[in-house]
C-alpha cells in the first residue's frame, strides 16, 4: 500500500518535471538503486551541514579556555572583521567555523551567531535544537542576571 502511494506520487512529480531534468532525475534513481542495503544516504539541507561540520571541528579543537569553561575568561566578542572575508566555499566554511566555535565557547551570543551566519534567531535556535546543539538562553546564575541588569540599566541611562 504505501509503496504504491510513494510509486504514484514520485509519477505525479515527474510529470511535472522539466523534460531536460528526467535524465538526472534517472542517473539519481539509478544511484539509490545501486547502494546496498547497509549504506544509507542522508540527504540534510546546506545550513544544517554547515553547523554540523562546525561543531565537528570545534570538538576536535584541543581544550582551551573560555568563559563557559573559566568563569574568570572574559567573552570577546567576534566582529565581522574578525572573519574570514574571502569569496571561496572553504573560507565560507571557515566563517561558520569561527561563528560556531565563538558561539560554543561563550564569547558571542545566539542572536549575534544568527546575524554573523545571515539566520535569524529563532531559524538558528530552531536548528540548534533539531540538531541537538546547546542552547544558552539566559542568565545561568543569580550573580550573571543581576550583572546584565546592572549592564542594561547603564547603557539605559548613559
Amino acid at each position: 500500500m504505501a509503496q504504491t502511494l510513494i510509486r504514484e506520487t514520485v509519477l505525479q512529480e515527474l510529470e511535472g518535471l522539466a523534460e531536460d531534468r528526467i535524465p538526472e532525475v534517472l542517473d539519481f534513481i539509478r544511484f539509490l538503486k545501486s547502494r546496498s542495503e547497509e549504506e544509507r544516504i542522508i540527504l540534510m539541507d546546506e545550513v544544517d551541514y554547515r553547523i554540523l561540520r562546525s561543531v565537528a571541528a570545534y570538538r576536535t579543537l584541543p581544550p582551551h579556555p573560555s568563559p563557559l569553561r573559566d568563569p574568570s575568561v572574559e567573552p570577546t566578542g567576534l566582529s565581522e572583521e574578525d572573519l574570514e572575508q574571502e569569496e571561496t566555499r572553504e573560507a565560507f566554511q571557515t566563517r561558520w567555523d569561527q561563528t560556531i566555535a565563538a558561539y560554543l565557547d561563550g564569547h558571542i551570543n545566539l542572536g549575534r551567531a544568527a546575524a554573523l551566519l545571515g539566520l535569524s534567531v529563532h531559524d538558528l535556535q530552531e536548528r540548534f535544537l533539531r540538531l541537538g546543539i546547546p542552547l544558552r538562553l539566559g542568565p545561568e546564575t543569580v550573580e550573571d542576571a543581576r550583572a546584565e541588569i546592572a549592564v542594561s540599566l547603564s547603557l539605559r541611562a548613559g
